[in-house]
């Protein structure tokens, strides 16, 4: 026998819980085998559901989702992932809840309106940048928030019975100022823009959350 891998080893536990996952939709049992727990996981988003991540976001979510098996001491299935997914990532409300945003021109700069829920106060902000996200970042300063955009990637979602039509989803990782943590935000939706805008919010909540 073949001795095992270094890299093998030391993603065992990872693999243990998703030795047998379903990707309930397609009807196709995933056995991961010599994949790595985050490789399964990022395999089955992208196969159920259209959803390809970054690298980094890859391991931090793994560790969400080997929280929640430890927790729960269960298996997990492909149902089960997104739904860890959509939680940590898509429906996050506290302590940001994004309502709606408006783009202007001011100058050469660009300028946003948006307004959110804090804490369950609704606030209408209004920030200017090099572009919308950089807008959107200025202009949550103005209720305390200030954080650091470290990489930003967007990618389309192809119609399926789960999405609905083609969308953009976007990956935004953050860094609160004066802080060391990072963490990434996601936000699905037909317009880039909005997509982006939500995964900056996303971000925000993810960021207090590891508080």
């Amino acid at each position: 026998m073949h001795p095992a891998h270094p890299q093998n080893s030391r993603n065992a536990v990872e693999q243990q819980f998703l030795k047998r996952i379903h990707i309930l939709d397609h009807h196709l049992e995933l056995v991961v085998g010599g994949q790595s727990g985050k490789g399964g996981i990022a395999y089955l988003l992208e196969s159920a559901y259209g959803i390809v991540m970054p690298r980094r976001l890859q391991v931090e979510f793994s560790r969400v989702v080997k929280d929640h098996t430890d927790q729960q001491g269960c298996e997990v299935n492909a149902n089960d992932i997104w739904n860890i997914f959509t939680a940590t990532y898509l429906e996050t409300a506290a302590p940001v809840r994004y309502c709606e945003h408006h783009l202007f021109e001011h100058g050469k700069a660009q300028g946003i309106r948006l307004v959110i829920e804090q804490n369950g106060i609704q606030h209408e902000l209004t920030g200017e940048g090099n572009g919308p996200i950089d807008a959107a970042v200025h202009a949550l300063q103005g209720v305390g928030i200030r954080v650091q955009v470290r990489s930003y990637e967007e990618r389309s979602i192809g119609a399926s019975d789960e999405a609905g039509n083609a969308q953009a989803c976007a990956f935004i990782e953050l860094r609160p100022v004066n802080g060391s943590a990072e963490h990434y935000g996601v936000g699905i939706d037909s317009n880039i823009i909005t997509a982006s805008i939500k995964a900056l919010v996303s971000g925000v909540n993810r960021n207090a959350s590891a508080l």
